[in-house]
Order: C-alpha cells, then structure tokens, then sequence
C-alpha cells in the first residue's frame, strides 16, 4: 500500500513540478535608467504606454513618474498625509492601458484611487480629479478584471472576493492549499501570502504562493472564480507565532507577478531561505504563462528583481532591481 502511495505522488510530483518551467529560456541583461531624481526604496512599479510610475515614498511625496520615450523625470506625485487628496502609506499600484489610468491602493484604508494618466503628466500640482472605491472588507492586495475587481486578505470566508466595477463585494470562493484552511484568518493569509495577478482586459486571475510552489489559474464566470489549472507539489515550511518564522530550507517562490491580455508573468525566486541570505524578497527568474495556466517560457535576469512591469509592444521589462545593496530601476529587453 505504501508503495501505491508513492508511486502516485511520483506521478503527481513530475506533472506538476514547478522545476518543470525549465524549457525555453532565455537570458536578459539589465541596464540601470538614469531617473533625474533621488530613488529610495522603490517597491511597486507599473507602466502604461510610454510612462513608468514607480512608489517611493519620498519628501512626503509617494509616487515618481519617468518618461520612458523621452528619458526623463516628470514629476513627484501624491502628497503622503490625511487631507483630502493625500493618502496614507504603504501604497500598492497597478495600471490599466484600456483605460488609460493608476490606480492606487491605500491598504490601511482600503480605499483604491483611480486617477487619469494625462492629469497627472499635465498637472503640475496635486490631482484633485480622482474617483473613490471603498473595499470594507480592506484587502490586502487588489487587482481589476474586465469587469470588477479582485482581492486576497484576511477574509473569515474564503480566499478570494470578487468586487463589482464599484469596489463593492459580490463573492467569495477559494481554499487555501494544503492544510490552510484548517488555520485561523490572520495565520493562512500570512503563511499563503503571495502574489495576485489579473488579465485587465479579460475575466482571468492567477495566484502563486511565496512560500510553497502552489500557483493557480482561475476564469471567473457569472461572478463565480472557476478553477482551470493549479501546480503544487510542496508545502510552506514556516510557521506563524505573532509573526512568521520561515525555516532556512523553505524555498522561496513566487515573488512579484504582472498580468497583460496575453500573459501572465510570474517572478520566481527558487532559493531556499537560507540561500536567499534570509531575504523574503526577489528573485532573477520570470515565468511566463498564458492564461489558461500553460507554461509558454522564462527570462533569466542577471540582477535580483523586487517588482516589475512589462512593456510587450516593445519587448521591455522595467524592474525595480537590488544590486550591491541598493535600489534602482533597470530595464530589460527581451
């Protein structure tokens, strides 16, 4: 019997192996953008036609904009504070090239800013036109779809909700992998933390864990997330007592993820804890998959990488990079 057992999970290892994304690749080299600013700590970065927008908090000012085509320092934008018009750190941001906007996400609140990209390049002060969604529920990471939103947070229910165009909550649905669910709220979401990725034109989501290899694709139906593909072989090997305590032989996964209408894109680390010098954070490697969960390909950066967008009608890559112990934003062509 115990034979049986393995011989299955041998069966199931080789099928879903994460190791497995190991075919079609290709190496990318880094060159550092000269932004015309000082750069901090950069941790999220997104573009949209020729303009970066990466969130370093600084002089009380959260977001930078970069001209890409024309290589230049546009503007500091989004005053930190609690007046009207200003937000409350930390922030997370994604972007929308059908419509042409940021979003930003102020996770304390759980209130998402939706701005017009040319009233910020225009303005040379702050942006008083924005619209406003509410998230009561207060995800921890909010990503949109063709035609709502998506979130992931410490839910009493399930894994996902999924939001209507008006941020308000219309389902939930989702295990957490493995034994999760048998863990209370703030416990699962913090062992099975990871990264939230959304087609923006089209109604698929994928997730991939940062701790444990399990990643999933999903089609939402009549508001209702349809389960299409999922790879798992291993578990986290962690703990959560007030904080989290990762074993040094715990590899690192999914890290930082970015959704086009075509693919999706997955920054994998593969280092054990240890090996990644007790860092929680980066990763070289960016697998590529469509959205029904097929593995198309991976580049291999020659420098660790925190977050990233793509630019695909020019074969770029624009990453907040750490090199030598410090930050700066790189790009990549592929």
């Amino acid at each position: 019997m115990k034979k049986y057992i393995f011989f299955i999970s041998l069966i199931l290892y080789s099928c879903n192996n994460v190791n497995d994304f190991s075919h079609n690749e290709k190496q990318i080299f880094g060159k550092d953008l000269e932004i015309g600013c000082l750069v901090g700590q950069p941790v999220e970065i997104s573009c949209i036609d020729s303009i970066l927008l990466f969130y370093d908090k600084y002089d009380k000012q959260t977001i930078t904009i970069y001209d890409i085509k024309n290589e230049q320092f546009v503007r500091r934008f989004l005053n930190e504070g609690r007046a009207p018009g200003e937000v409350i750190v930390p922030l997370k941001l994604f972007t929308s090239e059908r419509n042409k906007k940021l979003y930003v996400f102020q996770l304390q609140s759980g209130i998402l800013y939706e701005y017009n990209i040319m009233d910020i390049i225009q303005s040379n002060d702050e942006v008083t036109n924005y619209k406003k969604y509410l998230f009561e529920d207060r995800p921890a990471i909010i990503k949109m779809y063709n035609k709502g939103f998506i979130g992931i947070g410490i839910y009493d229910d399930n894994r996902y909700h999924i939001y209507s165009q008006n941020g308000n909550f219309v389902a939930s649905y989702g295990d957490y992998p493995f034994n999760g669910n048998n863990l209370n709220a703030n416990d699962r979401f913090i062992i099975y933390q990871g990264s939230l990725c959304a087609n923006p034109e089209n109604n698929f989501f994928s997730m991939g864990s940062s701790y444990c290899d399990n990643l999933e694709f999903y089609r939402i139906e009549n508001n209702h997330p349809v389960l299409i593909k999922k790879y798992e072989t291993y578990d986290v090997k962690a703990q959560y007592k007030e904080r989290i305590y990762i074993n040094d032989d715990c590899i690192m996964n999914y890290k930082a993820s970015y959704g086009s209408e075509k693919y999706c894109y997955m920054l994998y680390s593969g280092k054990t804890y240890e090996e990644n010098n007790k860092h929680t954070y980066g990763g070289r490697k960016l697998i590529v998959f469509d959205w029904r969960g097929n593995y198309v390909k991976s580049f291999i950066a020659d420098m660790d990488i925190i977050s990233f967008c793509v630019d695909e009608k020019n074969n770029n890559v624009y990453a907040v990079t750490l090199d030598k112990g410090g930050f700066k934003i790189t790009r990549f062509n592929f």
